[in-house]
Order: C-alpha cells, then structure tokens, then sequence
C-alpha cells in the first residue's frame, strides 16, 4: 500500500471486510440452527422423500464440517472424543503461545522525531493482535494526523507539535465535538473513510478499525480512548510499592525547538515560516488600525505604537484551545510587547463598548474578548520572544498574548484592534478559556489537562534511559489554578498524589517524574489532574491521559 507515515507498515492482510461479511453469515446460520431449522427451512417439507435421505446422508458425512478439524491437524474421522488420544501429538501449548507471540509480535517504527516507537505492548499470547487486531486499529495506525489533514479535498488550518510527541484525534475534538465549527467530525470521518479506496482496498478498514464495540452497551467507543484498558502485556504497579519521586515548577520556558507551529489562513504563498530569513522592514513598516467604537481611532507601526505605549516583558503561557487530552498545543515564554492597557486608556472606548477585537491580516476575527477580560489579565500585543523579535512562525511581527486564555484567542499578525459594543449574551466568555463541550456527555472536554511533553507515547526505552525513566509533562486549565495532580501505574486502581498549593493561573504546571521500573516490560501511565472552578469547586479532568512506554 502506499503509506502516508514513513517508517510505518499498515498492511491488514485478508480483507477485513470479507471476513465480517463471513462471521455475519455463520452467525446467521447459527441462529438458524438455534431455532431448530435451517435458512431454507421453510422449503423442507416440500421436499420429496429422496431428497431428504440424500439431505441427511450429507449431513451424516459432516461435509464441510470438518475443515477447520482438518486445518488443525485432527483426525477428521469418527466422533472427535474418540480421538483424544491423538492430541499431545500435534496440540501444543508453551510451543503455540510461544510461536503466536512471535509471528504476532507489535510493529516497531522510528518516528520523525528519532524515537524508538511500540505503540501496542507485547504479550505472552500475542493476543493484542492476534485477537485485538491492535496494530492495525486507531488513527495513527496508518496516518499521521498531519498528513492526513494537509491530503484533505478542502484547505484546514495545521498544527504541528515543537514537543516530540505524538498528534492525536483528540486535537480535532474540541472544534468538532459539539460541532462549534459546524462540521462534525463524525460526518467528515465517516465519509472521507468509506468512500477512500486506500482504506477500504489498501487497508482493508472497516468499522473496528476506529471503533471499539463496547460488549456492555454496545457503544462504538473510540478506539484510542479505550485501547491501554484494552491490551494485555502491561505491568501494574500499585501505589505503594512504586519507586517514583514527582516535582513540578510554574517557572519552565519552553526551547524554542519545542514551540508549537499553527499556520494561518492566507494563501501558503503569504505565509511566513522561514525563521532563519526575517524581513525586518515588515516590522518597522506594519500597521495596526485601532478603531471601531473608540474616542480616538488611529493608525501606526509598530515602532510607533512602541514609543508611545512602551513595552512590558512578562513569561506567559499558551494552551492552544484545542489542545485535547494529553496533547502538546501548549508552550510558555518570555514575552515582551505593548500592554494593551495603554491602548485602550489612549483609544477611549465610546459608552457601552465592551469588547476589543484583535483581526489578523489573514481575516482571523476568532477573538472578540470582553475589555475587562483583557484588562484584568494583563494583554500584550507582543512583538518580541526570548529577547528577539517575534519568530516567523509564531505569527511575526505582532501577536497578542493574554494570560489565562485559551490560543484561539492568540491572533496572529494583527492589522486592527477594533472596539465593538455586542449585547452580553453575544460575548462567548468560555471561549476565552477552552470550555468545549463533548457532545456525548455534555461535559468539558480535557479541562483540566495534562501531557507527557518528552516522549511519544509507546516510546520504547533501553539502556540508562530503561534503568530510571525519566518523564516530563504539564498541567494546565486555561483560567483556572491547578489543585492537584495524580498518577497511576496500575490502571487507575491506586494512585500516587502530587498537591500543588499556591497555583497561579497564569502559568503552567510543569511537572518531572523519575520511575524505576521494576522489571522490563510495558508499563501505562494514568494522570488524573484537578482544577478549581472560578466558584471555588473542584473540576477533575474527564478522561485521565494514559501514556504508555516500553523498557527492555
């Protein structure tokens, strides 16, 4: 087949499709027989006698019966208890388990990033892909998300993690779970995959190779949500025979190697992502237009704006709005650029103006922020990053920046800030502060959140690296402080704590982990994290984020 991710192999053997089709038909047959007649039953009477006898000798003779006895290697004469004593010549035990293990071992691939990746861990019986088929199921089993939005018929805005882990579905989510963009993912999933020749004949995709069929309710689960409940070949630890030591900052600053990439809307051709050639004369000549339902509406660069309204540096955090369940759309910087305060004092807000909205030059007018909300948290159209003028990836020569909101609201390259007068039940505050819903449960969806940010899951660890693994993540809920911080290393049975007292908002929870695995194996990681609402109420995460590593 042709593949999208390189270094990977999806190739899914018999088709998928007829063996469902073939499992279909047997069921229906049994339930048939369960019934006490056969699919043409209903014509058995109007047999004539000899038809019959012939029907009943053929059935006597077992015709097609025994095939599968024959595939096995028993005898496929005489009643099968009368054959026992030919078993231990050719059913073995260790030897079958031991021979399926190894023809069904996991793949293993180096990802973009150099890392050693086991996404499925190995077991005794290989029974993850013999029976759960885990290979060749979930998104990035033949894809990465990358690439399969740059192939997409339709042009759609792309992120790329600094931080070496793994993109998953769970960055689509938060637009398109409550269907806020208007387009759910579900409608786009479906169709693009059972009307694409790649995943249905290359692939041979079906319906499982998303979707786990929930036994108890019968849900089409998510595959990647319930897969590491799923496997075997994993350690458990409990609690209090785990030798691990936690510690966490809110001070960590991203490298710039790490920063998160997302472009904006204007043609590719207008894009600027070389950060190595930097046009200064694009700084010194931009202009921002203040205007809207402002006293003093005015145009002027940015050296201009500079002079007039000074500069402030402050470390400030982005979580990306849809940076979903243990996803990496998240950084934290140095800063310097024009506190917005002094913009709005000069502009003057006419009476009733109640919202400023920064507009890109591409079009972007996503932010409609609420002036108290951006007075209250500090708001920078920044210019510059770690001492340097703004990178061009990361949206030079301007961007605005605002602590304790979500990255939706980061605009980049911006040409106006324009003050606007919108009724209240207009001024969607959540957006500010990542408050998607999942339409499933009608909960928020990944606040609190929490990432592995040093490794891809399924990372595959070996020498000094294996003897004591070394982990590092955040914690983050957009506007709210973190509490506190669990991790579990048996499946959620018991759980380790980490309090974080005195948490400010406006950073990040930066957190490192130092674990000495107890034996070579796979070993999953859940972190639970806890949040406190504006009202002073607790707010756990709705689903942990697992991350699972392979030591040898």
């Amino acid at each position: 087949m042709k593949r999208i991710m390189s270094g990977q192999s999806c190739s899914h053997g018999p088709s998928k499709t007829k063996v469902l089709v073939a499992l279909l038909a047997i069921a229906l047959v049994a339930s048939f027989a369960a019934w006490g007649c056969s699919p043409k039953a209903a014509n058995d009477d109007a047999k004539a006698p000899e038809k019959k006898a012939e029907s009943a000798a053929s059935e006597k003779a077992g015709d097609g019966v025994d095939e599968l006895a024959a595939y096995s290697g028993f005898p496929t004469e005489g009643r099968f208890i009368d054959n026992v004593a030919a078993l231990p010549g050719f059913y073995k035990n260790t030897e079958k388990n031991e021979a399926n293990a190894k023809a069904k071992a996991p793949r293993r691939y180096t990802d973009r990033n150099g890392n050693l990746v086991q996404p499925v861990p190995a077991d005794e019986l290989g029974w993850n892909n013999t029976y759960l088929d885990a290979d060749k199921r979930g998104c990035t089993s033949c894809h990465t998300l990358e690439n399969a939005l740059m192939s997409l018929p339709t042009y759609h805005r792309l992120i790329f993690f600094g931080y070496p882990t793994e993109q998953g579905y769970q960055n689509c989510i938060a637009c398109h779970s409550d269907s806020y963009s208007g387009h759910k993912l579900a409608d786009a999933i479906h169709t693009l995959h059972m009307n694409s020749t790649m995943f249905l004949n290359d692939d041979d995709g079906n319906c499982q190779s998303c979707h786990y069929i929930n036994p108890d309710t019968g849900v089409f689960d998510r595959w990647d949500e319930v897969k590491y409940d799923l496997y075997k070949g994993i350690t458990d630890v409990k609690a209090d025979e785990l030798k691990a030591s936690v510690t966490y900052d809110q001070t960590t600053v991203t490298p710039a190697e790490n920063r998160i990439f997302k472009t904006v809307k204007d043609e590719p051709s207008q894009w600027l992502t070389d950060d190595s050639k930097q046009d200064k004369s694009i700084y010194e000549n931009w202009v921002v237009s203040i205007d809207g339902d402002c006293e003093n509406p005015v145009e002027m660069t940015l050296p201009e704006m500079e002079q007039k309204f000074g500069t402030v540096k402050q470390v400030m955090k982005m979580d990306c709005t849809i940076n979903g369940v243990g996803q990496a759309t998240i950084m934290q910087s140095e800063v310097e650029g024009i506190p917005l305060k002094a913009i709005i004092d000069y502009a003057k807000p006419k009476a009733g103006a109640n919202v400023v909205s920064p507009i890109g030059s591409d079009g972007y007018d996503y932010a409609q922020m609420g002036i108290d909300w951006l007075l209250e948290n500090d708001a920078l159209i920044v210019t510059k990053m770690d001492g340097e003028l703004l990178p061009n990836s990361q949206g030079y020569p301007c961007m605005i920046w605002v602590y304790k909101t979500s990255g939706g609201n980061f605009t980049k390259r911006i040409s106006n800030l324009t003050f606007m007068t919108l009724p209240e039940d207009e001024i969607d505050s959540q957006l500010y502060v990542g408050q998607f819903t999942d339409d499933r449960t009608g909960e928020i969806y990944s606040k609190p959140n929490s990432g592995v940010l040093n490794y891809p899951t399924g990372i595959v660890l070996s020498g000094d690296a294996a003897k004591t693994v070394h982990l590092e993540g955040f914690a983050d809920a957009w506007d709210e402080p973190i509490k506190k911080m669990e991790f579990s290393f048996d499946h959620g049975e018991t759980w380790t704590t980490m309090d974080t007292p005195d948490n400010n908002a406006d950073f990040w929870t930066y957190w490192r982990m130092d674990f000495t695995p107890p034996a070579p194996g796979a070993y999953l990681l859940d972190i639970r994290t806890t949040s406190v609402t504006p009202e002073g109420a607790d707010r756990v995460c709705q689903y942990n984020t697992q991350f699972m590593f392979t030591v040898e």
